[in-house]
């Protein structure tokens, strides 16, 4: 759990289940799992990585970036829209792909923004198996 019930990835889930997702918590502070939207749930269970030092780094670059608005809260607000956006559209196939969404130290160690999704070519989740399958050890 978070330390502070004002850090931003706190209130960004704080964000995220007011908008009807529900979000637990992960195994380390500042991890967390979207298992749902509304009543629907998320067969691919985005995980977010919303860590304190790396958040609070990313919001303080995007308040430092020319024409942004020198608010934390500014820059907070856009990061949850884009974190809505992530966990709410759908691909062609009318389901979301997000798999990973947070924060991160990039390879030139700046922290930025990623979003990972799941290849919908390759993506194929079943309810229940199609009910002409066959089991045969013989080839045919």
């Amino acid at each position: 759990m978070e330390n502070s019930r004002n850090s931003p990835g706190v209130v960004l889930v704080d964000h995220l289940r007011a908008r009807g997702f529900t979000v637990q918590e992960g195994h380390k502070p500042g991890n967390y799992v979207v298992t749902a939207y509304r009543d629907s749930a998320l067969a691919l269970r985005p995980r977010l990585s919303l860590p304190t030092d790396l958040l609070t780094e990313y919001l303080d670059a995007m308040n430092r970036t020319p024409g942004a608005t020198p608010s934390e809260m500014d820059a907070l607000s856009l990061v949850e829209v884009h974190l809505e956006e992530e966990l709410t559209t759908a691909g062609a196939d009318g389901r979301n792909h997000a798999t990973a969404i947070g924060v991160r130290r990039g390879s030139h160690g700046r922290v930025e923004w990623f979003a990972r999704h799941a290849d919908p070519e390759v993506l194929q989740r079943h309810d229940a198996l199609p009910e002409d399958l066959e089991w045969r050890a013989d080839p045919v």
